[in-house]
């Protein structure tokens, strides 16, 4: 895959065709979300679930996470019949809703947000038979994890808002001219040349944060990688001199994300200590610093053995989307 990066200015739409936003009620909508992080409900007719059609869209709402060392699905997913859906069912953050009659005159996916209570996304998927709906969820699968995803972020963005690391902000600011909210626990600060590592001293080396420089140029997925590797060989080595962290290259994926109008790549997969047992997932965000003339790279990468490792990557990944130049010295950055 290549990775191409630029300076990107005009950011692109994250749904497919076929897909719109539906137009809502003006009622405030007062009640809290009460399920829990990466809950998801679908109401859908639990025999038409069963069918070929009704499994392309279990298949996306279940399908696993990139870069983790195991297969873990992006949420956890509770499906019932559309006579059930009230109660603390319309309670969920992130809903589903799948209908499939010839009253729909053609597919459509369209999103509602905070619909019975907030910070909520609903998801209204129809169409008039199943070929169809076919079509439409094969055609917007990444936008709808998109959109499911995002509100999920946005939720531990404002977490991190209340609660985060000021040693972590205050050095990033020091160092880089940026701002990041860390998780709270992430209290270790080790510096080196244009680059922070910080870690939760407590938790083992369970949640790791970093911030490095790497010079301004187009770059392949495989470049990155060096480069990388490089950085880290040179910055966390492990206890004996032929052990330093570096990157499995057979896991590294790369993608366009967008949150919030920006648009930035990320890049994804697994980190190992070379000659040792210890490893597991890394999240990292390219963003250019046009007055150093250089890339800055915002990781988060996780220890965290025998434990489930969706719930930490992406309390991680939300922290890296804080980041923030303090001067006005970004643009958005893109690979194709």
């Amino acid at each position: 895959m290549r990775l191409y990066i630029y300076i990107m200015c005009v950011c692109g739409g994250l749904l497919a065709a076929c897909t719109s936003e539906k137009s809502g009620s003006k009622k405030a909508v007062t009640a809290k979300v009460q399920s829990a992080p990466y809950e998801l409900l679908v109401v859908a007719d639990k025999d038409w679930l069963k069918t070929e059609a009704g499994q392309t869209l279990v298949q996306t709402v279940e399908a696993p996470i990139e870069g983790l060392p195991q297969m873990e699905p992006n949420f956890r997913v509770t499906y019932i019949n559309p006579f059930a859906f009230s109660g603390t069912f319309k309670t969920y953050a992130n809903i589903v809703v799948a209908e499939v009659d010839k009253k729909h005159k053609e597919p459509a996916l369209l999103m509602q947000r905070n619909v019975y209570a907030q910070p909520q996304v609903v998801l209204y998927l129809y169409a008039p038979d199943n070929a169809a709906i076919v079509q439409c969820v094969e055609k917007n699968r990444a936008a709808i994890l998109s959109m499911l995803n995002e509100n999920e972020f946005a939720r531990e963005r404002k977490l991190l808002a209340k609660h985060h690391s000021g040693v972590v902000m205050t050095q990033a600011k020091k160092q880089f001219g940026v701002s990041m909210q860390a998780p709270r626990d992430i209290d270790d600060l080790k510096t080196g040349k244009d680059f922070l590592w910080a870690s939760a001293s407590k938790q083992e080396f369970r949640l790791n944060v970093c911030l490095y420089a790497l010079p301004m140029q187009d770059m392949t997925t495989e470049r990155f990688v060096e480069l990388r590797d490089s950085v880290m060989k040179l910055n966390i080595p492990g206890g004996r001199d032929d052990q330093w962290m570096e990157t499995d290259p057979r896991t590294v994926v790369a993608e366009q994300v967008a949150f919030e109008g920006k648009s930035v790549p990320v890049v994804r997969g697994l980190w190992d200590m070379r000659n040792d047992a210890m490893g597991g997932p890394f999240v990292c965000y390219l963003h250019t610093d046009t007055l150093r003339n250089r890339l800055l790279v915002a990781e988060g990468f996780v220890f965290a053995p025998e434990e489930k490792k969706r719930p930490i990557v992406r309390q991680l990944e939300a922290a890296l989307q804080t980041l923030v130049f303090v001067a006005d010295t970004h643009k958005s950055v893109s690979f194709s």
